[in-house]
This record gives C-alpha cells, structure tokens and sequence, in this order.
C-alpha cells in the first residue's frame, strides 16, 4: 500500500517538476502583461543650455498617472509612497533664446527611480499641469560696487564719522543677465549700529537674490554669485562735537531738610540763574528748559546760629541737575552763587 502511495508521488517526477516549472513561468508572464496605473507626486526638473540660467518657472511639481506591468508597479509603490517620480527637461539653444517658452509634459520626461531598463516599460497616461511655463537669460557677469547696509544708530553723544567702508569695496557679480544688469551695486547683511561706542571691524555676507520683474508683471527673486561672498566693512564711531546751549531765567529752588529752624528770602534779583549746559548736540536736543533744575542745599545753614528776632545774609552756592538720560560735560549756573537771608522770628 505504501509503496503505490509513494510511486503515485513519485513517479514520473521529471514530468511533474517541468509542469511545474512551466506553470510558474506561465504565472509570471500573465502578471508581467497586466497593466495597471497608479498615480503618484512628480517633480518637474527643467534645465537651461550652457550659457542660459532658469529664472522663471510656473511649478515645480505635478500630479502623475503612470501606467506599466502590475509586477513593475507592485516593486515601485513603497519608493512612489516616499519620494517623487522625476519629470525632466533639458531645454534647447532655441528655446532658451526666446526667453519664454510653454513646454508640455511628455513620457519623455519620466525619470523614475529604477534601472532604465525596466522604466522604458512604464508610461505616462495623464499629469496635471500639462504644461509648464518657463523664463531663461543668458549668463551675465559684471563688476560692481559694494554699499555697507546699516540699521540703527549709535547712541546720544556718538555718531558715524564717515559712510561706512568695506574691503573688498567691489565684487564680481555673476547670474542671469535679466538680474545683473539691472543692479547698480551689491548690498551686505544688516550691520546695526544700535549702542555701539566704538569704532568696528565686521564681516559681512552678500545678499545674493535679488528681485526681477518679467516682461509678464511676474515679480520673482533670482539667485547670483558674488566673488568674494563675504566683504570686512569697517565704521567709524566718534564722540559728536560738543556744543554749548544757556537756559535763561531757571528759578532757584531751596532743598530746605525737615525742621529747618529759619525763615529764608532771596536777595533782590537773585531767584533765577542762567544755566549754561555743554553737551553733545544730540543731548542739548533730549533739553526742555522746564527739565533743567537749580536749587541750594540748606542743610547746612540749619546749624547757623541766629539770634531770636535776628537775620543774617548768606552767599550760597548754586547746584544744578538735568535728566539722567541726558550725557554732559558741564553744567554750570550764573551767577554760581546767590544770596540768601536767613531771619529767625523772634519768640
């Protein structure tokens, strides 16, 4: 029994495995003929002939429906989920001259990431957009000039010397002609010069984009080299020149301490002194003549000793204060003292 059980298994086992062989290879052909579709994210890769730059175009992506064996397509699924299928073109000395050009997107384009064996077997059936539209220039290059951009500036009693410098003051400037020929110098990141007291050393990059509007109104921003990239831009900080301002009739007020012991009047003429204050210009200008203050100490007459129904004259001297905000080198009242009468009622 077991043995025409095994010879009902084994026999014949040639024939049997070329069935199979047969059968599988039959399967896999079948599959490799299915097509199918499956749609997917495409970048749209455009390129400009020696001599040409890209400066416009409409999208850099597209919506894909591609169409090839089942087998192929089971393979590119995982990598389609994760990257994009690359849509490329490379543009010609004719097109690329005309400057605009409307291209419409063909199975040429398609770049998928797989042997280009096996791509040649998939097709395009659909993308969205059909077209894309570009702008090319030929390749410009010119020297120009460098401006120190700056922002800010240095604090009350400090100012720029000069403009700022920098070295190299001129770059080579290279990038679509659209865009280089239409600078008139090259600009530096912002350097801020808020609270700086000193002269300053800084390297500084190069703004490489500028700004284009196309024949269209389409305003975009193209990218140019700079040679060298970065510049050293150098500012001068100084002290500003000092100037002297004289405030008029400032009332003399009296710092008269808790218990003060006497009476007090002012000499005829002498409850208002002039003050003359030196200071930079940019501080004379924080100066309202109400912000300027005089005044005399009389803590120390407290300890005078007048009689009861006595007085006696004192020549005091005359302080001044100003804001704190507001830097000087001298602030000196005239006349620099007054004279005060001290009176003690008598009891």
């Amino acid at each position: 029994m077991l043995r025409k059980m095994l010879g009902a298994i084994f026999g014949n086992i040639r024939l049997k495995l070329w069935a199979l062989l047969i059968s599988v290879g039959v399967w896999f052909y079948a599959n490799s003929q299915i097509t199918e579709e499956t749609t997917a994210r495409a970048s749209l890769n455009i390129t400009a002939p020696p001599g040409y730059m890209l400066v416009y175009q409409s999208g850099n992506e597209a919506r894909v429906t591609i169409a090839g064996p089942r087998s192929l397509l089971d393979r590119m699924r995982g990598d389609l989920a994760q990257n994009y299928i690359q849509l490329s073109y490379s543009l010609n000395d004719k097109e690329a001259a005309a400057g605009w050009a409307t291209l419409r997107v063909g199975s040429e384009w398609l770049r998928p990431r797989i042997p280009e064996e096996e791509y040649v077997r998939i097709s395009l059936r659909e993308v969205s957009p059909a077209e894309v539209r570009v702008f090319t220039s030929p390749i410009g290059e010119r020297t120009l000039p460098v401006t120190v951009r700056t922002s800010g500036a240095p604090p009350a009693g400090f100012r720029l010397a000069d403009a700022p410098t920098c070295s190299p003051s001129q770059v080579k400037v290279r990038g679509p002609a659209i865009a280089v020929d239409a600078m008139k110098s090259v600009e530096t990141s912002e350097l801020v010069l808020y609270d700086v007291q000193e002269s300053v050393h800084r390297l500084l990059s190069l703004q490489n984009e500028v700004p284009v509007t196309l024949d269209n109104g389409v305003r975009v921003p193209v990218a140019v080299t700079m040679n060298p990239s970065t510049v050293v831009a150098s500012v001068q900080i100084v002290g500003e020149e000092e100037r002297t301002q004289t405030f008029d009739n400032v009332p003399v007020r009296l710092l008269m301490p808790p218990g003060f012991p006497y009476a007090t009047e002012f000499a005829q003429g002498e409850k208002t002194v002039s003050v003359m204050v030196r200071a930079s210009p940019a501080n004379l200008r924080k100066l309202r003549a109400e912000s300027v203050k005089a005044y005399v100490d009389l803590e120390k007459l407290g300890q005078e000793r007048i009689e009861p129904g006595g007085s006696a004259p004192y020549k005091e001297k005359v302080q001044v204060s100003l804001p704190e905000e507001v830097t000087y080198s001298m602030a000196v009242p005239r006349p620099e003292r007054v004279t005060l009468l001290l009176k003690n009622p008598a009891k």
